[in-house]
């Protein structure tokens, strides 16, 4: 068959292009979800409780220059989430897409982790790593770029005689949340 004498796009009837440019500038305007990530890690207290995360999705914070990132137990909607932090520029908005345990690292903008959170079913725990000059924990953190960050974060405690360890890793593009909202 000869390919001079097949419809394209353009020779189409203008409902169906119009129905193309409308796809086409839909999916522009979309919020991307981070497109190249991997996270993994676990929580193990007291040789028990153990909590495996699947998922991770990040952010920088403009307003307090830092740099978030969440590891969850289930898989997260990610384009769903950055679409709310660029509504209400609040990390509390994405919190109900955590339907089982999550950790949350903070980083400063020198790549050091200054704070983890973990909520689990019936047990939470919120920590700030630095002491002093002495950062508490093991971590190997890149932000290699405005829009990338990577590392390994792990911590060993025992206290009241419960130990708790935490081992996380990841890689993942930054969500785009845009510029700080200005007040």
């Amino acid at each position: 068959m000869d390919s001079s004498h097949l419809p394209t796009y353009l020779s189409a009837p203008p409902k169906f292009s119009l129905f193309v440019a409308v796809v086409f500038l839909a999916l522009q305007a979309t919020p991307a979800a981070p497109a190249d990530s991997a996270g993994s890690g676990t929580y193990v207290k007291g040789g028990k409780h153990t909590v495996t995360f699947k998922d991770v999705y990040a952010f920088h914070d403009e307003t307090t220059q830092v740099t978030l990132v969440y590891f969850s137990e289930s898989q997260l909607d990610k384009k769903a989430m950055t679409v709310e932090l660029r509504k209400k520029r609040d990390e509390d908005a994405i919190k109900k897409y955590f339907d089982k345990a999550y950790a949350r690292l903070r980083i400063d903008r020198n790549g050091k982790v200054v704070e983890i959170d973990l909520v689990s079913p019936g047990y939470s725990l919120s920590r700030s790593l630095l002491r002093g000059e002495t950062e508490v924990g093991k971590s190997d953190v890149k932000l290699n770029t405005a829009k990338r960050v990577e590392g390994r974060f792990s911590y060993d405690e025992t206290s009241l005689g419960e130990s708790r360890k935490i081992d996380l890793r990841f890689a993942t593009d930054l969500a785009d949340v845009g510029p700080p909202v200005k007040k």
